[in-house]
């Protein structure tokens, strides 16, 4: 990717330790890339930070509440080596993309939790790029939101919505589609198929 006029040094530095793990970078807005700070060791984001990123869901309820800025976020973080998980957040626009990918324990775990986080963040790009023609189409209400999560260590889930319209319980989401049993590369491949008008698939859970 080619350097971006004034572009962090905490960019390069957080790009660099993706390449060392064999891990490719996720989407990164040009102004990010620009604003990316570490804000304390492996935790990489464009706006301060008061609660750790493994408490996952917190972030997700800021951002569907609506009162989240856009920012990006990439980061190492969990209760130990067995819940260390890579977690990648974006918040941009209608897109709110939260990745929460089981990163520790041995070599063999480590391998194929790094071959499903470049599965991920290469579902990741296509899902950005895919965003402006459902806004095009609208599919996407052009005031409303997509939220993405998708969890190695919990829920995965997506969900559409207009502006203020919230979810009417966990699970009971307005137009998208929820999933128990179900991981985060399904997740992404799901949203990127709906925003490209092709339905989403029907998975475990249904």
């Amino acid at each position: 990717m080619p350097k971006v006029k004034g572009e962090s040094g905490d960019y390069a530095r957080v790009e660099a330790l993706l390449a060392e793990s064999g891990v490719g970078m996720p989407p990164m807005p040009a102004d990010a890339r620009t604003r990316l700070k570490e804000r304390e060791e492996w935790c990489f984001c464009t706006r301060a930070l008061k609660v750790s990123p493994s408490e996952l869901q917190h972030f997700v309820r800021k951002a569907i509440a609506g009162v989240s800025p856009d920012y990006v976020l990439i980061a190492q973080a969990g209760h130990g080596v067995g819940s260390s998980a890579l977690h990648y957040f974006l918040v941009q626009g209608p897109l709110q993309l939260f990745l929460q990918i089981g990163w520790g324990g041995g070599s063999a775990e480590r391998e194929r939790s790094t071959a499903l986080l470049n599965e991920c963040f290469a579902l990741a790009h296509r899902l950005v790029g895919a965003i402006p023609e459902a806004l095009r189409r609208g599919w996407l209400p052009r005031q409303g939101r997509i939220t993405v999560v998708g969890s190695s260590l919990g829920e995965s889930f997506w969900e559409v919505a207009a502006a203020g319209e919230r979810a009417s319980q966990p699970g009971g989401l307005p137009r998208g589609k929820t999933r128990s049993g179900i991981g985060p590369r399904e997740i992404l491949e799901e949203a990127v198929l709906w925003c490209r008008g092709k339905g989403a698939v029907v998975g475990r859970g249904d």
